[in-house]
């Protein structure tokens, strides 16, 4: 009987969580407050201390008071996560680039039981994702009006043909290889997963020069992964979220950060 070794986020994050290398978290925005134009919502978001968020979405009633993490990549640059209590399974992850007033919001969506149990062929003939992660991308500007002239992180392929070798403690080590502009493929080396891989969609920012924005959204184990990726000082921050256990209720948000190392670099030619 061949077996594989697929396990729950839960699990997961356990095993990430010995002796970690994520970045860790700062209370730099305690005290702050900052109003994000999304193009079409306006959200204060005030920073109460180092753990508590209070959100606002400006002329409605809906709001909401969470606990956050707050890691910063580069100097004036944060990365900010929250599970949304308000909302089904539902995490925020924030890019807030202060020096430029540039935001980008990453809004995940956790498939219920109901939605992860579809099978993968039919949800080929329908033409439909094979993730049922949701996930929305929205750019924002702080406190200032977004347009359309606003600067923002813009998509990039800066990342795409690069194989990348991530080691988030001394014994989870992953490559990644980015495919094309919304595929890359991914393999546990060592660690609690040893041995699997597979191929997921994602999503590519670009924050700054040799900094990154990465998102992907499993389709096996339903998983969120958003982290910020420092090709220059080979380094990254960010969160995994996911559901604990198998049974599809409660609910697994776990800080990840790793050393990079770049391996290989394929240039496709025209």
């Amino acid at each position: 009987m061949n077996e594989t070794n697929w396990i729950s986020v839960g699990d997961l994050g356990t095993s990430f969580a010995v002796s970690s290398n994520a970045l860790a978290p700062v209370a730099d925005l305690a005290g702050h407050a900052y109003d994000i134009d999304f193009g079409g919502a306006v959200i204060t978001h005030t920073f109460v201390d180092g753990e508590t968020l209070r959100w606002q979405v400006a002329g409605t009633s809906e709001s909401g008071t969470d606990t956050y993490r707050a890691s910063s990549p580069r100097d004036g640059i944060y990365f900010v996560d929250f599970v949304k209590s308000s909302a089904r399974a539902t995490s925020v992850s924030l890019v807030l680039d202060l020096q430029r007033g540039i935001a980008t919001a990453v809004i995940g969506t956790l498939p219920d039981a109901a939605r992860a149990a579809i099978p993968a062929v039919e949800l080929a003939w329908q033409k439909r994702e094979l993730t049922g992660v949701d996930v929305q991308i929205l750019a924002g500007a702080i406190d200032r009006r977004f347009d359309s002239t606003s600067a923002v992180h813009e998509a990039t392929r800066e990342l795409v043909g690069k194989r990348v070798l991530y080691r988030y403690n001394p014994h989870e080590c992953y490559e990644h290889v980015y495919l094309n502009d919304s595929m890359y493929a991914w393999h546990c080396v060592s660690g609690i997963e040893q041995g699997l891989a597979d191929a997921d969609r994602c999503h590519y920012r670009k924050i700054r020069d040799g900094l990154y924005l990465f998102v992907w959204r499993e389709k096996i184990v339903p998983t969120l992964g958003v982290v910020v990726i420092d090709l220059d000082a080979r380094k990254t921050t960010g969160k995994i979220f996911g559901y604990a256990g198998n049974d599809f209720g409660t609910l697994a948000n776990f800080p990840i950060g790793a050393y990079a190392t770049v391996l290989n670099t394929t240039t496709v030619r025209q």
